[in-house]
C-alpha cells in the first residue's frame, strides 16, 4: 500500500471515529465472553423485574474491566444503567463517565461527562455525551481531543454536533483549534471522509523567504484515488519568479509493479520563459522471467537547477535518487548529466538477455555532442564453474547516436577463463580475449579492435581470536597484463573504447577487526598500490588508503590517495563522528585537486533536554558548516534547534550559502503534524535548498 500523505484534521476524525464507536457497548454484552460480576450487595427486584448491583461493582471480561457504584437492569425495557465513578479499562483504552445507559438489546446507549484515552496515539477525548443512535452512527454534544497529558491542555481542538458514521464520514459545527485554551483557527462547519487511512485534502502549507526567489508559499492538495494510488497537485506562489505547478502520480499495482510520475513548472521572469521538469520511474515483472524498469529524469533549460534547486524535494515520494556524498548542494546541482533509462531483461538459469536505452542530457550547456545509447542490446552468461575452471561471457551491441559528430555501432565480445586453486594460498589467474567492430557513420567506416588480457592473484588470509574481538589479515598480490593495440583511429564514446596498455604488480594488505560481546566494534583499513613495468615517469600509482571504523562511540571513514613520485595527497574523503550521551561533534575533509576541491566540514549537536545551571530545558541544538579552503569562505551553514514539551515542538532553522539565506519556522502539534514558515527538512544529514 502507498505510504500515507492525509491531512491532519482527517487523521484526527480517524481517532474521533475510533474512540467514539468504541462505546463499550458490543464489548460488554457480547455472547461471546465469558462475564465475571462481583459486587458487594446484589439483588433481583421482582416487583419490578429489575436486577440491582452496589457497592464496588466489577464486571470482567476478558482483558476488560468495567467499574461503578451501582449498576441496574430492567428486564421490561433491556436498558442497564451504570453511575457513579464509572470507569473502563482494557489494553487499548480507558474510560471514565458520571453515568451510562445501555439498551441491551438495540445495543443503543448513551455515555455522559465522559473521559476517554486512547493510548496508542496518546488522544485524550472529553465529551459532554456520546450517544450510539445507530450500529455505525454516534453523535457527540460537545467535544474536545488533545494529545497533551496536562489538565488544562496546552492545544485542543473542538467542536460541536459532531456525527461520525463508522467507516464513512464525520461532520459537525464550530470547529476550532486553540491553544492554551485560546482559539486561533476557527471553522463553523467541518467535514471529512473516513473510509480509508488515506485521506483526501489540504496539505500544510509552506510559507518563507527567499534571497533569490522572494517571499513564497507552497500548497498541495492531496487525492487518495484508490489504496494503490495517490495523485497531489502543487500550486506554488514565487515573488520574484512567478507561479509553479506540479504533479506527483503514485501507484502500486502488485508488489513487483510500481511507479511515480512528477512533473513541474514554473515561469521565470528574469529572464522571461518557462522552466520544467520531469521525473518518473516504472518498475514491472512480467511473465516468463522478464522484468523492466523506465527511469526519465529531463529539464527544460540546463540551468534549471541553478535557478530553483530541486522542486521535487520532499515530494517525489518513492524515487531512488539518492543525494550526493557532498553537501555543497542539491543531488542535481553537482550533476554533470540528467539520465534516462527504459531496461528489459530476460533471466536464464546460467545468464540474460537485456534490452537497453539509455540517453543522457547535460546540465553544463548544449547535449548535441553528447553520445547516446539508443539501444544497446547484450547477453551476458554468468560465471559457471567445473571444479577448479571457470568462465563468463559478456556480448553486446550499442548503437550510439548524436546530433553533431560521428556516431554509429559497436559491437563488443569479452569472454573470460579463470583458473583458481590452493586454499591456504589461493592463486586466481584470469585470460580475457576481446573482440570491438565498430560501423561508423560520417564518415561511413569500419573498424576493429582486438585485445586480451592477463591477471593472476595470490591471496591468503590470516586472523586470531581474541577475547572481545577477532583480527583478520588479508595480504594480496597481484600481476596485471594488456598489451599495446593502437586506438586512436577508432571514436570514443566511453571508456570500453581506451583500454590502456598494462604491465604492473598490484600489492594490497587488509586489515579487519570485528568486535565480539556486543562491543558493536567493525573496523577495516586497506593500503594497495601499483607498480608500472612499463617504460614510465612514474611507474608507482598513487597509494590508496581505506579505512572505516564504526563503534557506539566513533565512527571513521577515509578514502585517501597518495602520490609518492610527487609526494602529495591528491584526493581525500574523510570524516569522524564522535558521539556521547550529551551530544555529538564531527569534523570531515573532501579533497580533490583534479577539481580544485578542498572543501572542510564541521557539525556537532546536543542532545535534548541541556542542562544549565539547576534548570533543565527542553531543548535540542545541532549545525553543520562547510568551508571552501581554496576560496577561504563558507559554503553552507546551517543551524537548527527544537524545543519539545510532551504534545507540542517548535524548531527554528537557519541555513545560507552565498547569495541565499532561509530562516523555517516550525510548530508541531503531536499526533496532527506540523505547520512551518519556510521548508522543514533534515538539515543535518543534507543541506536544503527549496528556498
Amino acid at each position: 500500500m502507498i505510504l500515507p500523505k492525509g491531512n491532519a484534521l482527517g487523521h484526527a476524525c480517524v481517532i474521533l471515529l475510533l474512540i467514539g464507536s468504541f462505546l463499550l457497548v458490543p464489548a460488554i454484552t457480547s455472547a461471546d465472553d465469558a462475564a465475571h460480576i462481583s459486587s458487594e450487595h446484589m439483588e433481583y427486584l421482582s416487583q419490578t423485574n429489575m436486577y440491582k448491583a452496589t457497592g464496588s461493582v466489577t464486571i470482567t471480561f476478558g482483558d476488560a474491566t468495567l467499574s461503578a457504584d451501582e449498576m441496574t437492569l430492567d428486564n421490561n425495557t433491556n436498558i442497564a444503567v451504570i453511575t457513579g465513578n464509572v470507569t473502563y479499562r482494557d489494553t487499548e483504552s480507558q474510560i471514565k463517565a458520571d453515568r451510562m445507559e445501555i439498551n441491551l438489546k438495540t445495543k443503543l446507549g448513551t455515555i455522559y461527562n465522559d473521559y476517554v484515552y486512547y493510548k496508542k496515539n496518546n488522544f485524550h477525548l472529553r465529551s459532554s455525551e456520546i450517544n450510539k443512535v445507530g450500529e455505525k452512527s454516534f453523535t457527540l454534544d460537545k467535544a474536545t481531543i488533545t494529545t497533551c497529558d496536562a489538565d488544562p491542555p496546552a492545544w485542543f481542538i473542538a467542536g460541536q454536533d459532531i456525527s461520525i458514521t463508522q467507516h464513512e464520514r464525520i461532520k459537525g459545527w464550530h470547529g476550532s483549534f486553540n491553544i492554551n485554551d485560546v482559539p486561533v483557527l476557527y471553522t463553523p462547519y467541518f467535514w471529512a471522509p473516513l473510509n480509508r487511512d488515506r485521506q483526501t485534502g489540504f496539505l500544510f502549507p509552506t510559507y518563507g523567504y527567499s534571497s533569490t526567489k522572494g517571499y513564497y508559499y507552497k500548497q498541495g492538495f492531496y487525492w487518495a484515488i484508490a489504496e494503490n494510488q495517490d495523485t497531489t497537485v502543487y500550486a506554488d506562489y514565487y515573488g520574484k519568479k512567478g507561479l509553479g505547478e506540479g504533479l506527483d502520480y503514485r501507484y502500486i499495482f502488485d508488489p513487483e509493479t510500481d511507479g511515480e510520475l512528477w512533473m513541474y513548472h514554473v515561469r521565470d521572469r528574469d529572464p522571461s520563459r518557462s522552466l520544467a521538469e520531469i521525473k518518473s520511474y516504472h518498475n514491472q515483472k512480467l511473465s516468463h522471467d522478464v522484468s523492466g524498469y523506465l527511469k526519465l529524469h529531463a529539464v527544460s533549460e540546463p540551468d534549471y537547477y541553478e535557478v530553483m534547486d530541486s522542486t521535487s524535494l520532499g515530494r517525489f515520494g518513492l524515487s531512488s535518487w539518492e543525494p550526493t556524498q557532498f553537501g555543497i548542494a542539491s543531488e542535481e546541482l553537482l550533476q554533470k548529466y540528467l539520465e534516462s533509462d527504459m531496461h528489459v531483461s530476460k533471466q536464464y538459469s546460467n545468464g540474460r538477455l537485456y534490452f537497453l536505452a539509455q540517453g543522457r542530457q547535460s546540465l553544463e550547456g548544449t547535449s548535441r555532442e553528447v553520445p547516446q545509447s539508443l539501444p544497446e542490446i547484450g547477453f551476458v552468461i554468468n560465471t559457471q564453474s567445473i571444479k577448479f575452471l571457470s568462465f563468463d561471457v559478456a556480448a553486446k551491441g550499442v548503437n550510439f547516436w548524436k546530433e553533431t559528430g560521428q556516431d554509429g555501432m559497436r559491437f563488443d565480445l569479452y569472454p573470460k577463463l579463470f583458473l583458481s586453486y590452493g586454499r591456504l594460498f589461493n592463486i586466481t589467474q584470469k585470460i580475457g580475449a576481446r573482440e570491438t567492430v565498430y560501423m561508423l557513420n560520417e564518415p561511413n567506416e569500419y573498424d576493429n579492435r582486438t585485445i586480451y588480457d592477463l591477471d593472476t592473484t595470490l591471496t591468503t588470509k590470516l586472523f586470531r581470536k581474541y577475547d572481545t574481538f577477532i583480527h583478520i589479515i588479508e595480504p594480496s598480490l597481484g600481476y596485471t597484463y594488456i598489451p599495446y593495440v593502437d586506438q586512436e583511429e577508432i571514436p570514443f564514446f566511453d571508456s570500453v573504447d581506451r583500454i590502456p596498455k598494462t604491465n604492473s604488480i598490484v600489492y594490497s594488505i587488509t586489515n579487519r577487526i570485528s568486535g565480539l560481546e556486543g562491543t558493536n566494534l567493525e573496523s577495516r583499513f586497506r593500503l594497495s598500490q601499483s607498480y608500472s613495468l612499463l617504460d614510465v615517469d612514474k611507474p608507482f600509482s598513487p597509494l590508496l588508503a581505506e579505512a572505516t571504523l564504526s563503534s557506539n562511540k566513533v565512527d571513521l571513514s577515509i578514502n585517501a590517495s597518495y602520490d609518492a613520485d610527487d609526494s602529495i595527497l591528491t584526493d581525500l574523503i574523510g570524516s569522524i563522528l564522535f558521539r556521547h550521551s550529551l551530544g555529538f561533534v564531527g569534523i570531515g575533509k573532501n579533497l580533490r585537486r583534479s577539481t580544485d576541491l578542498d572543501q572542510y566540514t564541521f557539525e556537532a549537536g546536543i542532545y535534548r533536554p541541556i542542562k544549565i545551571i539547576h534548570h533543565v530545558l527542553p531543548l535540542d541544538l545541532r549545525g553543520k558548516l562547510w568551508y571552501d579552503a581554496n576560496n577561504g569562505q563558507v559554503q553552507e551553514l546551517n543551524l537548527a534547534s527544537t524545543y519539545r514539551k510532551q504534545c507540542w515542538a517548535i524548531s527554528l532553522s537557519y541555513n545560507e550559502r552565498p547569495g541565499e539565506y532561509q530562516i523555517v519556522f516550525a510548530v508541531e502539534f503531536t499526533g496532527l503534524g506540523s505547520f512551518s514558515l519556510g521548508s522543514t527538512g533534515d538539515v543535518m544529514t543534507q543541506p536544503s535548498f527549496t528556498y
